[in-house]
């Protein structure tokens, strides 16, 4: 005999002996309190499931009198009450002129032969169901369901009267006894020569299986081998679902899963499971773990994406926000049934919960690099496993979103030093290096994590690595499409020269590809706006970044105070608590970068949600650069603001209400944006030049609109009061810029000027295909750049026009109103002078150019310093780009085009003529003066000192006006480029007595000529 037939004979007789063993009889024999006190609770599991229960078969059913007769009741007899209802359940008889049902002849034969009753009853049910089963074959467990559902339908009809008890008793028993052998049909099939019994399609293939007769199995089984039934059922299961996608989806397997793991003794058994979190990479997860299986549904298959949205771009609108719509409700019903299963686990007892949460945490932590540059998508778990398991924590937090944060002290800041789940050691800290990261974090706590701590930290990180990663990849498909649709003009317009030629063919090919790929990418951008634009799931998402954000804040103020429950209290201190600054970079980078996606994708979400937290959050950690040691991290702040404050056709913006009415906003963002502004000249990176100016072209949108608001009238002449030289240094930073960006965007334009003319002519004089095509991709790329330095010299010019109204004075300190005289004349000249021909361009909207209105916001400037004499002076100081002629002909331009009133004109001319004069005066005295010793000279403006001081390293003498408008902008010597302060010089006071006594004496030589 083999060890495979030795197994399946102890098998089985272990199966009769709990079965057989302990027949209908003893089991009858209970007490009605024990049978009670087994009876499985039914309602729960009733109330929670979905799955159909079979039909049964076909058969007359057992008529319980509601109110027996009085002859009923004096005639009742439980022998032949049992024998009834046993044939009728099991759909046997001992009558062979019963034919509706099975007639069980040898067994009528067998009780003949032993001189015994020929009815059925609780000592011989049990050879009676045998010898029925030796005849079902492959419908054996067919016929067991049928006959049990016959059995608890009568159950759930039994009258209430005397009789119950034991009509209770006898009926459970019979339940038990149609389990027993439904296990070992399962188990061992040949048992009753039937073929082997696949349980997990059993339960998941129509009719299905009632769940009232799985709480029985579980029950009949918990403590005999259940693990042998459902642990190869929950792997079937689990692979069934990592199957399917999104268009394949059966709703009934998922179901069934959940309806398994709710019964406790099924749900113990999924950490025991091979596939439960076997050592594997991330790529894998989702193909050889339990949670990894059923989180892995997914519309990012090139099969869905072409069912529902290829040539997206010939559909209407309508129909995709159908496909939009359906998926999704298919995926929110997915996510949803996951989430409960994931819950189930949780609460089932602190054993699983402790694994589930290894796993949750395990699945993020291996997955940091899904937010790498370059991302190996073999690697990584995908976007969807990530963004289904991403819905599951969003709703394991909602239990501590209120919105008064009554919860918020339940996340423990300690958590991250006492052996959290997540991984972080190798992120960048907010301002902390790797040494003193290592060294804060090796003095931990003691004692254990709570579940809200751990829930909290764990989504938080599938925020960045799940969700943000899976925007990145949005943002990457879309560039992707606009490079393949850049590139097929290209080769289209090269298959228009070069037609009729094999050139031509090979071209057209590519074209094609180029195509589909196209199409392709815009349908997967269709998928990623179900996975990530759910109204419901961005509601989730927000609500717990703005719990993080309240969080994080009080983290921020050492926990000094109540906040969010008391108004925050600014400003913190310079230096930021060592735990602030050693938290990942990634803890504020998951808010922005959603908040930032939110904006975007122009989603109602945030119209939906109070943004006072968000505000306030933005605002704050603007104030203090120690706490955020990355300039690129805080710029997002601003470009949340900036978002916040933009308006589109048919929808307000959605934070210029609570910047109003913030006092966190009316009083600290101005000092915040302009100290942000000078702080960002210098990034540390390569690209740190071009990125200050995106960056402080936020920072202007920004200002453009609070200003208007009536909280932060005033609030730009205190800061110059309060602190002038912070108040210079951001005025001079943004001439330094105005004057670069305008200068810039005029070239460019000249050069688009003369590449419009070359490509021209190359066409004409039919030059090769090479030449034109070479002209035209160089005018592209000047078309991009021009239009790049247009917008952000045009912001930043139309800010010096709104602060030079509200404060002019300012900008006439002597340290910066040369340089801003400077750069107004010289744009003057620039748009009105000889070189304007130069600018004219096809189409210069297409470049944010339009001279006119750039002509008026400079007028506007001049128009808001004419009164000031520092101003006066310092234009006609400008010998290089100030001329009264080119006034003149501005004035002209603005006259043609009625650009300017009548008395603004005339004011423009009025300071014209105070510019002549001034000048004048200026070329008799140096006519007086002749020409003055060098010594005299500051060495940088080759004028005479009025203040000089000695710089310490080069031992130069300099104007002190002199070196404090370079320190705005440099903070170097100017002669050997070490480090230098104002604070650093000595006055020569020598030398400016010298230069006294010389001036002196040139205005007594004056006024003895003029006697």
């Amino acid at each position: 005999m083999s060890d495979l037939e030795n197994i399946r004979l102890k098998r089985l007789a272990k199966l009769q002996r709990s079965s057989s063993g302990e027949n209908v009889s003893n089991r009858s024999r209970e007490t009605s309190e024990e049978h009670e006190s087994k009876k499985p609770n039914l309602k729960q599991d009733e109330d929670k499931t979905t799955v159909s229960s079979p039909p049964t078969e076909k058969k007359k059913e057992t008529v319980v009198p509601s109110r027996p007769s009085n002859q009923q009741l004096k005639a009742f007899s439980r022998e032949e009450w049992v024998h009834v209802v046993t044939c009728q359940t099991l759909n046997i008889t001992l009558d062979s002129e019963d034919k509706g049902k099975f007639y069980l002849e040898s067994f009528k034969k067998d009780l003949e032969s032993e001189g015994r009753p020929c009815a059925l009853n609780e000592d011989n049910v049990d050879s009676a169901l045998l010898t029925r089963l030796s005849t079902t074959g492959d419908n054996t467990f067919k016929y067991l369901l049928n006959s049990w559902s016959s059995v608890y339908n009568v159950l759930k009809k039994l009258p209430k009267d005397e009789h119950l008890p034991f009509k209770t008793n006898y009926l459970t028993s019979l339940k038990y006894l149609l389990v027993s052998y439904a296990g070992i049909t399962i188990l061992l099939p040949d048992t009753f020569n039937c073929s082997s019994i696949d349980f997990a399609d059993l339960l998941t293939k129509s009719p299905g299986i009632p769940p009232e007769f799985i709480v029985d199995f579980v029950a009949r089984y918990e403590n005999e081998g259940l693990d042998e039934f459902f642990v190869p059922v929950l792997e079937s299961l689990s692979v069934k679902i990592s199957l399917m996608n999104v268009e394949t989806f059966q709703m009934n397997v998922i179901q069934v899963l959940f309806q398994l793991i709710s019964l406790k003794p099924i749900a113990v058994l999924v950490p025991q499971l091979p596939s439960w979190c076997p050592s594997t990479s991330p790529g894998e997860l989702e193909y050889k773990t339990f949670l990894g299986r059923i989180s892995s549904l997914s519309v990012f298959t090139q099969e869905v994406a072409n069912r529902y949205f290829s040539n997206s771009r010939e559909r209407s609108m309508r129909d995709i926000a159908s496909s939009i719509s359906s998926l999704g409700l298919i995926v929110s019903s997915y996510q949803e049934q996951l989430y409960q299963i994931i819950s189930v686990l949780i609460r089932t007892s602190s054993e699983i919960r402790e694994k589930v949460l290894d796993f949750l945490a395990m699945v993020v932590n291996v997955n940091h690099k899904r937010q790498s540059l370059h991302v190996d998508q073999f690697n990584i778990t995908s976007d969807a496993c990530m963004l289904n398991l991403a819905y599951v924590m969003n709703r394991l937090s909602e239990p501590f979103l209120d919105i008064k944060y009554s919860k918020i002290d339940r996340v423990q800041p300690e958590y991250l030093r006492r052996h959290p789940r997540i991984d972080f050691k190798e992120e960048t800290k907010l301002n902390a290096d790797q040494k003193s990261s290592e060294e804060f974090f090796s003095h931990g706590f003691e004692g254990p994590n709570n579940f809200i701590s751990d829930i909290f930290f764990i989504n938080l990180s599938y925020h960045h690595f799940g969700i943000n990663a899976a925007v990145k990849a949005l943002e990457q498909t879309i560039v992707s499409i606009r490079d393949s649709e850049k590139l097929r003009e290209r080769l289209e317009a090269e298959q228009t020269i070069n037609s009729n030629t094999f050139l031509a063919r090979r071209l057209s090919a590519q074209i094609d590809r180029l195509h589909q790929r196209i199409d392709l990418d815009r349908s997967f951008v269709h998928c990623y706006e179900i996975m990530l634009a759910q109204p419901s799931e961005t509601s989730r998402s927000y609500s717990f970044l703005n719990f993080v954000m309240a969080w994080l804040l009080r983290v921020a103020n050492n926990n000094a105070s109540d906040y969010p429950k008391a108004p925050i209290v600014l400003p913190f201190s310079d230096s930021a608590p060592e735990l602030f600054k050693n938290l990942p970079e990634y803890f504020i980078e998951a808010i922005t970068d959603y908040v930032l996606s939110l904006f975007k994708t122009s989603s109602s979400t945030l119209n939906t949600h109070p943004l006072e937290t968000l505000c306030e959050f933005c605002v704050t950690l603007l104030t203090k650069s120690s706490y955020i040691k990355n300039p690129y991290l805080r710029a997002k702040l601003v470009e949340i603001l900036f978002y916040g404050v933009q308006t589109h056709p048919g929808q307000p913006d959605v934070m210029t209400d609570v910047l109003s009415t913030s006092k966190v906003a009316t009083k600290w963002l101005i000092p915040a944006l302009m100290g942000f502004y000078i702080e960002i000249e210098s990034t540390g990176q390569s690209t740190q030049f071009y990125d200050k100016f995106n960056i402080r072209f936020y920072i202007c949108e920004v200002f453009r609109t609070i200003w208007k608001l009536p909280a932060y009238f005033g609030k730009l002449e205190q800061e110059q009061k309060t602190n002038l030289p912070f108040f210079v240094k951001f005025v001079a930073l943004m001439l330094n810029d105005a004057t670069y960006l305008l200068d810039e965007a005029l070239l460019k334009l000249k050069d688009i000027h003369n590449l419009q003319e070359r490509v021209n002519e190359a066409i004409n004089t039919g030059e090769s295909n090479q030449n034109v095509q070479e002209s035209q991709q160089n005018l592209v790329a000047t078309e991009r750049q021009a239009s790049v330095y247009c917008q952000l010299g045009n912001e930043t010019i139309m800010m010096l026009r709104l602060f030079t109204s509200s404060i002019p004075k300012a900008f006439c300190a002597l340290e910066i109103v040369e340089r801003l005289a400077a750069m107004l004349n010289y744009n003057l000249q620039a748009l009105c002078g000889p070189r304007c021909r130069n600018l004219k361009v096809r189409d210069p909207t297409k470049y944010n150019f339009d001279p006119k209105s750039l002509l008026s916001t400079i007028l506007d400037v001049y128009l808001n310093l004419c009164n000031e004499g520092n101003f006066v002076e310092a234009v006609a100081h400008d010998g290089r780009s100030y001329n009264k002629e080119i006034f003149e002909r501005a004035i002209g331009i603005v006259k043609k085009h009625n650009l300017k009133s009548s008395l603004d004109i005339e004011t423009i001319l009025n300071f014209v003529n105070e510019v002549e004069k001034f000048r004048l005066k200026e070329e008799n005295e140096e006519e007086d003066m002749g020409e003055a010793p060098d010594h005299f000279l500051d060495p940088l403006m080759f004028t005479i000192m009025k203040d000089p001081v000695i710089l310490p390293r080069s031992g130069v003498s300099i104007d002190k006006s002199t070196i404090k408008a370079h320190l705005l902008s440099d903070n170097t010597d100017p002669f050997n480029r070490t480090p230098l302060t104002l604070d650093d010089v000595t006055p020569n006071d020598a030398l400016r007595e010298e230069i006294e006594a010389y001036m002196k004496a040139l205005k007594e030589k004056r006024a003895k000529r003029n006697e």
